[in-house]
């Protein structure tokens, strides 16, 4: 699943993220992708108040740091 970010606001990025993962977790699906861009803000936020709010495991790929790949694990 990808989850692509670019236009949105914080705040409306914030909330689709967290929508997405909740429904991500009901459905039991694999590997999420959040597509942020190169911006360190957007990163940061979604990282603080998603995945570090809910205890989503997640890392960024070296080779594309405009991502955030959230494991299955955390699934």
């Amino acid at each position: 699943m990808k989850i692509d970010l670019h236009g949105l606001t914080y705040k409306q990025a914030v909330l689709k993220v967290e929508n997405e993962l909740i429904m991500n977790q009901i459905y039991k699906e694999n590997i999420v992708e959040i597509i942020t861009g190169k911006s360190l803000l957007m990163q940061n936020t979604i990282i603080r108040e998603v995945l570090d709010k809910y205890e989503f495991k997640y890392h960024i790929p070296t080779s594309n740091t405009g991502v955030l790949i959230v494991d299955e694990t955390s699934f």
